[in-house]
């Protein structure tokens, strides 16, 4: 060990070179690590929630949104053109908003955003980017996952203030000014190695990712300071400051790689969690910690040579915290102290079982604190279940605190009568509104069993007068030709109609043929027959036998009245107008 010591410390400065490359090269490696927002992906196999995930990500494929919800704070703008904006952002599929209470609130507006991709893909990561830009002059607050999955855990704020509360702390505690800027410059190095080697992981969590760095420095800060104090020890005895240096890193090797074995094991015994972020977790903290024992062992070292004139010009009086009241306490209770600590051990094992477990993130935000806060569940099923939990949606509707639940069974295959259909399109949030007698039509075809109904001529009449006519949709499908002819057809669906006496001027009317024509038929027809009026049954039966039989008589009928003619002549059959027929017929 000897040798190896004395090579790290003949060779340090090319030591230093090749550790600051490495580190430069580790930068840029960290940029390239794929980083991990989906926190289910870490969940056991055998959990329920995953389970259910992985059977939606197989049977319900493509059909995965995000939400980003955005509350401004004293908006003075048109709220529904910035509504309209947000909807022409590419990669939003909708945003919910409207002047209700729901997203009015004080001097507060809040808008829901969804995405249409997971929130941790690229489309989500520029729609919120997109958001931020267009918005940055005005006072907004976001959350939902797309927000939670590009904020940082830890914001950067909080990072620099735990680095500089280590920094204050070494220095209050430390007995030179420097040595501090030297312990962090070494484990900063640490981090970096750390950050870049990353690569070899498939993906890391975006939680290890934001926290490892710090626990990284608090868990190894301390073997720069065993390293430290044992060279300041040597340095008693040893005038040279390199055999110094090369004695303190001999004689501090086993202390400190001892600790950091234990701390390594330990972290690595988080690899065994059921909750697999725990091996995230374990391997990279682990790993950070063994890359800050190297560079304790081959950085370190020659920093401190490098500075050791300015390590001695900055010398300055440490606090001393005498522990011997303490020590002395401690051995007095030893016998009360390990019963004591078995009797909390067991008591805290058994009512371990006892605590709760929120699976709901419940830390509150800005905009949770102003707007009620949502939270969704799926619950999947099996297709030959539909009927059981169809009964057990009832009872969640029921519940004090669920505000709706959508499922298959009580929107799309929930019975309804016609009147509550439309409610439930309106609640459901669509934009169709049927008409009343159309779902009175739709709802008969669908629960008539006999499909081939009949109605007769007058019935068929009766109803486009009183029903179809009187209707303002219906109404305007009729044109004024279609009109006509059902006016027309009137005085032949009863027998009465059909065998009242008309005179020629009242047939004309009737069958749209000019009086003209009617007054030179007439008086053929009064020839034969001694009367002054006559029916449409005996009019049209007289017309299509004798009239247009008769060469003299049939030239003064146009081509229009014979084809009426002809198609009167099926109207003036008893048999075929009381006939109940179908709609084709």
């Amino acid at each position: 060990m000897r040798k190896i010591t004395d090579f790290v410390i003949n060779k340090r400065h090319f030591i230093l070179i090749l550790f600051i490359i490495l580190t430069i090269i580790a930068g840029v490696l960290s940029t390239k690590v794929k980083i991990n927002h989906d926190i289910a992906k870490y969940l056991p196999s055998t959990s329920e929630t995953r389970i259910g995930m992985d059977i939606m990500e197989e049977e319900f494929a493509g059909t995965e949104t995000s939400t980003l919800n955005l509350m401004f704070e004293d908006l003075q703008e048109d709220k529904t053109k910035i509504k309209e904006d947000l909807e022409k952002i590419d990669g939003v599929e909708e945003v919910d908003y409207d002047d209700t209470e729901d997203y009015n609130k004080e001097n507060y507006t809040l808008y829901v955003i969804t995405v249409d991709d997971k929130s941790d893909s690229e489309m989500a990561t520029e729609v919120y980017n997109k958001v931020a830009e267009k918005y940055k002059d005005y006072t907004f607050y976001t959350s939902g996952d797309v927000s939670e999955t590009n904020k940082s855990v830890l914001p950067i704020w909080i990072i620099v203030l735990a680095v500089i509360c280590a920094l204050i702390i070494l220095i209050i505690m430390c007995e030179s000014y420097v040595e501090p800027f030297l312990f962090l410059t070494s484990i900063l190095m640490a981090v970096a190695l750390n950050k870049g080697t990353n690569i070899i992981f498939d993906n890391v969590s975006h939680i290890t990712n934001s926290i490892a760095a710090i626990l990284q420095m608090a868990l190894s800060m301390d073997y720069s300071i065993m390293l430290m104090n044992r060279y300041d020890q040597e340095k008693e005895t040893e005038k040279d400051k390199v055999k110094a240096m090369k004695n303190a890193l001999y004689k501090a090797f086993q202390a400190i790689s001892s600790s950091s074995v234990t701390t390594i094991v330990g972290l690595l015994a988080l690899i065994f969690m059921t909750f697999r972020i725990g091996r995230d977790l374990g391997f990279v903290l682990a790993k950070g910690v063994l890359f800050s024992l190297i560079c304790i062992f081959f950085v370190l070292p020659d920093l401190i040579l490098i500075f050791d004139k300015w390590i001695t010009k900055t010398k300055k009086k440490s606090p001393e915290i005498k522990l011997n009241k303490l020590g002395a306490y401690s051995y007095k209770i030893r016998y009360i102290a390990v019963p004591l600590f078995i009797f909390i051990f067991v008591s805290s094992f058994l009512l371990k079982g006892n605590l709760g477990i929120d699976y709901t993130d419940t830390e509150s935000d800005e905009i949770t604190e102003v707007f009620s806060e949502n939270n969704q569940i799926a619950i999947l099923y099996k297709n030959e279940d539909e009927q059981k939990v169809a009964e057990y949606l009832k009872e969640l509707e029921n519940k004090e605190k669920v505000d709706e639940v959508l499922a298959y069974g009580n929107t799309i295959n929930e019975k309804l009568t016609y009147d509550k259909l439309n409610d439930k399109l309106n609640d459901l949030g669509s934009t169709v509104n049927v008409e009343d007698y159309l779902l009175k039509i739709v709802y008969f075809d669908y629960y008539n069993p006999e499909k081939n109904n009949t109605i007769t001529f007058e019935e068929f009449i009766d109803f486009i007068e009183n029903e179809a006519y009187n209707n303002e949709k219906t109404n305007k499908k009729i044109d004024d030709k279609t009109k006509k002819d059902i006016t027309r057809l009137k005085n032949f669906v009863t027998e009465k109609n059909m065998n009242e006496k008309k005179t020629a001027s009242e047939i004309a009317e009737i069958l749209d043929i000019g009086k003209d024509q009617i007054d030179d038929i007439f008086t053929y027809y009064l020839s034969k027959n001694n009367q002054t009026k006559i029916t449409l049954n005996e009019f049209v039966s007289f017309m299509n036998k004798d009239v247009l039989t008769n060469e003299k008589y049939s030239v003064k009928v146009d081509g229009t009245a014979k084809e009426k003619l002809k198609t009167l002549s099926k109207f003036i059959d008893k048999e075929k107008m009381q006939k109940k027929m179908t709609e084709q017929e």
